[in-house]
């Protein structure tokens, strides 16, 4: 079902990763534990202020989508219900609304990554959508995720915490071999650790990177972006 060929993009322990450069037609899975960082990046990226109860149209075209946004969306309604009642409709509504900005442009999404089911689902949605697959692992330590949690001030149980960071680590090393171990069809992989992804300073897409609205700078040089593209249908 799942065709074509990827690129793989391995950790960068050497190199300074200022940016990357995706097709438009593209979701970009942005991954973590809980606490890793992962709305971190997104509000400094793409500028969201961080209490958006819908996912965000920036002005140059992209969705960006955080679980947050189903989470503040609907605590109106169900706040005097205890939160662990109703995770499960915050993860339903989340899907929902990644199949909904399918529709043509660009979407960014976060997603922990340590389900299964929903990586799958996500990557069939994009081949039902005919949209590419990217993954951006930020690759935080337990010790890391947990710290990020308290500096959040949203802490998940520490049954959670040890799921999450068992299920990752699992990941993680499935993932060295290319990133259809992430997601079926996924067609390329950028890991960063929590040092590397705060050097990230912009995401962009376009066909050949010439795409509008690259946040990246004059003191950028070729050599400090990864291009994230389609390969050669050689």
């Amino acid at each position: 079902m799942f065709q074509g060929r990827v690129r793989h993009v391995p950790t960068m322990k050497d190199a300074m990763v200022r940016g990357a450069v995706y097709p438009r037609r593209s979701l970009v899975l942005v991954a973590g534990v809980p606490g890793a960082g992962k709305s971190t990046l997104l509000r400094r990226l793409f500028g969201l202020r961080g209490d958006e109860a819908r996912p965000v149209l920036t002005a140059d075209g992209v969705r960006v989508i955080d679980s947050l946004q189903s989470r503040y969306q609907l605590r109106p309604l169900l706040a005097r219900v205890p939160y662990p009642l109703w995770r499960w409709v915050v993860h339903v509504l989340h899907l929902a609304q990644v199949a909904a900005a399918l529709c043509g442009g660009p979407v960014v999404v976060h997603e922990c990554g340590t389900r299964l089911p929903v990586r799958v689902l996500l990557a069939l949605l994009c081949r039902f959508r005919r949209y590419e697959v990217h993954v951006l692992m930020i690759d935080a330590t337990p010790e890391e995720a947990r710290s990020g949690q308290n500096a959040r001030g949203r802490r998940v149980t520490e049954r959670s915490h040890r799921m999450h960071s068992r299920r990752w680590r699992r990941l993680r090393a499935a993932t060295r071999h290319g990133p259809a171990a992430f997601a079926p069809g996924a067609r390329s992989l950028l890991v960063l650790d929590r040092r590397q992804a705060r050097k990230l300073t912009w995401i962009r897409f376009g066909p050949g990177g010439g795409a509008r609205g690259s946040r990246r700078t004059s003191t950028d040089s070729p050599s400090d972006r990864i291009e994230l593209l389609m390969p050669d249908a050689s």
